[in-house]
């Protein structure tokens, strides 16, 4: 058998793999309200006014906590700036790529600098899943003390 003639196929397979892993990921978010359906794009929520960045401390089971900074928007202000009405709204779910979901009251949602959908992470762009991280974008409810509740690799809110 003459390794030299699968040099390049091993080239040629492992370049392919590096441009798949590195490849930008389609970040969207999909809403579900009704039959209504938005699809917001990375660039739509990135360019958000409204954006803050805040303290919060990660808190995993066996670890130490781990004080950290996220940039994200408040929901309100994600869905005032969709123009979607959650008024009539009893609860929202949110759904992650990995097959997590979580529900939160609409009162929940209303508390004042309570609920954000996040997108950097110390200053960095939150990673996906398959890059190994914990995004691209992140529930974070900041009166939920053990982080519990937080949800990471959010894809779909859908509003009842």
């Amino acid at each position: 058998m003459n390794i030299k003639k699968f040099v390049p196929i091993l080239v040629i397979a492992i370049l392919l793999g590096v441009f798949l892993f590195n490849k930008e990921e389609d970040v969207s978010l999909r809403i579900v309200k009704g039959e209504e359906e938005i699809i917001v794009s990375k660039e739509e929520i990135y360019s958000l006014e409204g954006a803050v960045t805040f303290p919060a401390v990660i808190r995993s089971s066996g670890q130490k906590p781990v004080e950290t900074e996220y940039k994200g928007i408040e929901l309100l202000e994600l869905f005032a700036a969709l123009n979607i009405d959650i008024s009539h709204a009893e609860r929202l779910t949110f759904n992650a790529s990995d097959g997590y979901r979580i529900m939160l009251s609409v009162e929940e949602i209303r508390e004042p600098k309570n609920t954000y959908l996040v997108y950097q992470r110390d200053g960095q762009s939150m990673k996906s899943k398959k890059q190994g991280g914990d995004g691209p974008l992140r529930l974070i409810i900041r009166r939920d003390p053990f982080s519990e509740r937080w949800i990471k690799h959010v894809e779909e809110i859908i509003i009842e």
